[in-house]
């Protein structure tokens, strides 16, 4: 399926279900991280599987992705996704099914070949282990009457293979499976599955068993090992014919290692269905019987540390959804504005500073004081403990008979019903210490007839008392020593640094250390051989010097020699 892209279904609720993420997209539904909330804090994570509205009027189609729901609603083992729901929402059909948070075997392959690591042989061995026992409970799986369903997976590759950040394995997607209880049957020379993991009967359109989903596993057991799918070719047309033809090399080509496992791919890769494993079964026992050295990390931990990135991602999600349910914070859910009484008005500045409530008489002050500038209004004054946070314009009116005033300055009246409200007292400053840090307050007047309430400001603080500012100036002596004392300093910095070395770096040095050493040796050798030049020069040299000293002296004793005998008569 294609990468998940923004959805306007992300963050409502499906049902009883709330859309958290889509985790993929394709021509003919969409797959969501959902959560299911209930009373007491109850919640679970699940995944919901959902048709397009548009496929709904396809009877085949809703009928095949019924048989989907039917079949998963019979099985139940720790090695298969559990279904939980089917149901229809809306007009659209939807499957909730277990949320397995980790990754699909498709991703770690890959992952690990990018960042070209090798999948220890004891964990392909593990995980192809738990695969076989999955695909074992689904190919015997029986109905209520005991009667055998004959399933058949049909697309039984890497990508319908989750492991979980936990090291748990789950094969997904049995929409194309093949079982007794399917209404819809696949028409005669119909292929379905991904060609590079097809069995050759598969890709010849032959009636299919169990025996068909043990090859899909061998293709797998064997792109765990090497990175490599031995049937990926070109284009469909060379991939069903090697499918057909071409016997791939042993894995103990890639690595010696892997010769334990030899045996087992050659038999579950069998061209020929009847001689190859009858059973998944048969396969994991292999597995089983296979003795390889103890992997560095546990699969778990091995799924962390490639993934950390994505847990820590998908961890956030889940907690930000976590603290928005207990911060009461709903899911596209904006609570409507209350309307304040036409009586009420709410002053912002007392609100930013103390907080309180201002009650106007009538329309026309409430005009007054929403028009007023905000840069003429000045400050609340700070208020003392107990101090009331409610101001009532009296309109003027004496105190009424019983009225009790409260002792603290801008408390609350308490009226009586019936009673009319109080005049609003001159008020007086209030002394203060005799300290020029602190602020200053002034005596009002008495209150005016328009019936206005006014806050004093604080009087602006005046600096204290001190040296008028001046500007050092150094000579060029102290400006020297001043340098040498910051230089000094950054040396001693610089010798406190911790210098680490990468990776690169101690790559880069060796690649340096056998430069400087094959220059060395260059140079050596080239000495060598001048030397051994020098050496056969001089040897020719003299060579060539004693030939004619020689040729001279058998010059010297022919003539001699013949000599001789003509002397001989004359005696």
């Amino acid at each position: 399926m294609p990468e998940a892209a923004g959805s306007s279904d992300v963050g409502t609720y499906f049902g009883k279900y709330f859309l958290m993420k889509k985790l993929a997209a394709g021509g003919m539904g969409e797959v969501f991280l959902a959560k299911q909330q209930g009373p007491a804090g109850f919640q679970k994570m699940l995944v919901v599987k959902k048709v397009l509205s548009h496929l709904t009027e396809s009877k085949e189609f809703v009928e095949a992705f019924l048989g989907e729901a039917r079949l998963a609603a019979q099985m139940n083992h720790r090695n298969i996704v559990q279904v939980f729901e089917l149901g229809q929402e809306s007009g659209a059909y939807f499957i909730a099914m277990e949320y397995v948070q980790g990754k699909s075997l498709r991703d770690l392959i890959d992952t690990t070949m990018r960042r070209k690591e090798k999948i220890p042989a004891e964990l392909c061995r593990s995980l192809a282990d738990q695969i076989c026992d999955g695909a074992s409970y689904a190919h015997n799986l029986t109905d209520m009457a005991g009667r055998s369903l004959n399933l058949v997976h049909r697309d039984l590759n890497p990508q319908n293979v989750l492991i979980s950040y936990g090291g748990d394995v789950k094969i997904i997607d049995f929409g194309i499976a093949k079982s007794e209880l399917s209404t819809v049957k696949t028409e005669a020379g119909m292929i379905k599955g991904k060609f590079v993991y097809m069995s050759p009967e598969q890709s010849l359109a032959k009636k299919l068993d169990k025996r068909s989903d043990v090859f899909a596993i061998g293709i797998s057991l064997y792109e765990m090992l090497t990175g490599i799918n031995p049937f990926q070719k070109n284009n469909i047309v060379l991939t069903l014919e090697a499918i057909q033809r071409y016997e791939p090399p042993p894995p103990s080509e890639y690595d010696p290692g892997y010769a334990p496992f030899d045996p087992i791919i050659s038999k579950a890769l069998a061209k020929d269905r009847d001689r190859r494993y009858s059973d998944a079964c048969e396969m994991q026992d292999d597995l089983r019987r296979v003795v390889l050295p103890r992997p560095p990390e546990r699969l778990g931990q091995f799924m962390g540390r490639l993934f950390r990135a994505q847990l820590e991602e998908e961890q956030k999600l889940l907690f930000d959804s976590d603290r928005a349910r207990l911060t009461g914070a709903g899911p596209r859910r904006t609570p409507p504005r209350a309307t304040p009484p036409e009586s009420v008005a709410t002053v912002p500045d007392l609100a930013a500073s103390a907080g309180g409530t201002q009650l106007l008489p009538s329309a026309a002050d409430r005009g007054k004081a929403f028009s007023r500038p905000a840069a003429a209004r000045s400050p609340a004054p700070s208020r003392r403990d107990g101090a009331g946070d409610t101001l009532i314009d009296t309109d003027g009116g004496g105190p009424p008979q019983g009225f009790v005033r409260d002792e603290l300055p801008r408390g609350t009246a308490v009226l009586k019903p019936g009673q009319a409200c109080p005049p609003v007292p001159a008020r007086k400053g209030v002394p203060r210490p005799a300290d020029p840090d602190q602020e200053t307050t002034e005596e009002l007047p008495a209150a005016e007839p328009a019936r206005k309430t006014e806050f004093l400001g604080a009087a602006p603080r005046r600096p204290p008392p001190g040296k008028p500012a001046s500007t050092n100036i150094m000579t060029a002596e102290e400006t020297e020593a001043a340098q040498r004392a910051a230089q000094a300093k950054l040396d001693e910095a610089k010798k406190g640094v911790l210098h680490t070395r990468t990776r690169n770096d101690k790559r880069a040095e060796l690649a340096r250390a056998r430069s400087s050493r094959g220059m060395w040796i260059a140079l050596g050798v080239g000495t060598l051989a001048a030397v051994v030049l020098i050496v056969g020069l001089l040897f020719l040299f003299f060579a060539d010097e004693s030939a004619p000293s020689a040729v001279r002296r058998a010059r010297r004793e022919i003539p001699e020699s013949r000599s001789t005998p003509a002397s001989e008569p004359r005696r």
